[in-house]
């Protein structure tokens, strides 16, 4: 396996992540209108169906993927220009640790019922 940083690929990959959390957005928030009246049971009812975990579990790996992929960029014009050893390490480990909190968090919210 090559994992060798590739622009391209890494550019490809934040517009068509972007496209898929669109989508999903507009996906719920179109559920969330024809719901009709919104009720605790109505909006158990979508929630709890496996294909709409399954679907905002696919979205929130996209979406912490896309996070991860964003600190790098930002990360890397920034801490650059720190003059501290090992801040770069230290920066980039925490914004990726943080952000697979934020993931298990997610996923425990999406499955926990």
């Amino acid at each position: 396996m090559n994992f060798k940083r590739n622009g391209v690929n890494e550019w490809i990959f934040q517009r068509v992540s972007n496209v898929l959390i669109f989508c999903y957005a507009i996906f719920y928030i179109v559920n969330v209108l024809s719901m009709g009246e919104v009720t605790y049971d109505a909006w158990v009812a979508l929630h709890s169906a496996t294909w709409f975990k399954l679907y905002s579990t696919v979205t929130l790996v996209i979406v912490m993927l896309n996070a991860i992929l964003a600190g790098w960029q930002i990360g890397t014009d920034y801490t650059q220009k720190v003059p501290v050893p090992g801040f770069s390490v230290i920066f980039h480990s925490f914004y990726t640790i943080v952000t697979l909190i934020f993931l298990v968090a997610g996923l425990c919210i999406l499955w926990a019922r």
